[in-house]
């Protein structure tokens, strides 16, 4: 496996972070996971509001964008160029992508990002950093949020450790190609219900567990 040379930015620890935008490959091309596909399915059975602005981190093959582009903003990061290009060929009026590591310290101030009624991230804390890294994320997510607003995870993607790798690779279809490789990462990014708990005590948020959907929701109280 040749790992690349590639751009870094660095998390509020100092950790240096994968920050390339040219065109390293990803999920746009893969299926959408058990997560993704549950999640449009709970956000339209439960919102009824089609004025609500969502904020989907991590777009991979814009399954969610598709299944909610009935709302009236969706915003959408990611940290593949190719995810970015693939997003756009679908032309959906309220969906805006931007490249973006979300572990960075302040680029959702700096986009502006803010006044969410619901922020999408399926990997929670699979591939943080450091763990300071992910308790500023978090902190960032509650403070773009309305009151009431929630942030939706999957359980599966709780239970996922990972980090990336940018590599060159090989097909006989796309010869040699630049792609996001995915090796296991550390034990202590596993989100734990326990932990989840503790969030919700510190940030004074609601925690619900949906059994019949396998999701894990925050609440922001008033």
């Amino acid at each position: 496996m040749q790992i690349l040379n590639y751009k870094k930015t660095k998390c509020v620890n100092g950790c240096d972070l994968f920050n390339d935008d040219s065109n390293f490959l990803y999920w746009e091309n893969r299926y959408a996971t058990s997560d993704e596909i549950l999640i449009p399915q709970f956000i339209n059975k439960n919102y009824f509001n089609t004025e609500l602005k969502i904020l989907h981190v991590g777009i991979g093959n814009s399954y969610i964008a598709l299944n909610i582009n009935n709302f009236k903003k969706l915003d959408g990061i990611s940290i593949s160029g190719s995810e970015i290009a693939y997003a756009k060929k679908f032309n959906i009026k309220n969906y805006d992508i931007i490249f973006l590591n979300k572990f960075t310290k302040d680029g959702f101030h700096l986009n502006n990002f803010n006044n969410y009624d619901i922020i999408i991230d399926v990997n929670l804390k699979s591939f943080s950093c450091c763990k300071i890294a992910f308790g500023n994320l978090f902190s960032n997510y509650v403070s773009m949020l309305k009151n009431k607003g929630k942030i939706i995870t999957g359980k599966k993607g709780m239970n996922w450790s990972r980090q990336i790798r940018p590599i060159i690779s090989f097909s006989f279809k796309k010869f040699f190609y630049k792609k996001l490789k995915e090796i296991d990462g550390p034990k202590e990014n596993i989100l734990k219900i326990e932990e989840c708990y503790e969030l919700s005590k510190k940030y004074k948020l609601k925690l619900n567990q949906y059994e019949d959907s396998n999701l894990v929701t925050f609440q922001k109280l008033d």
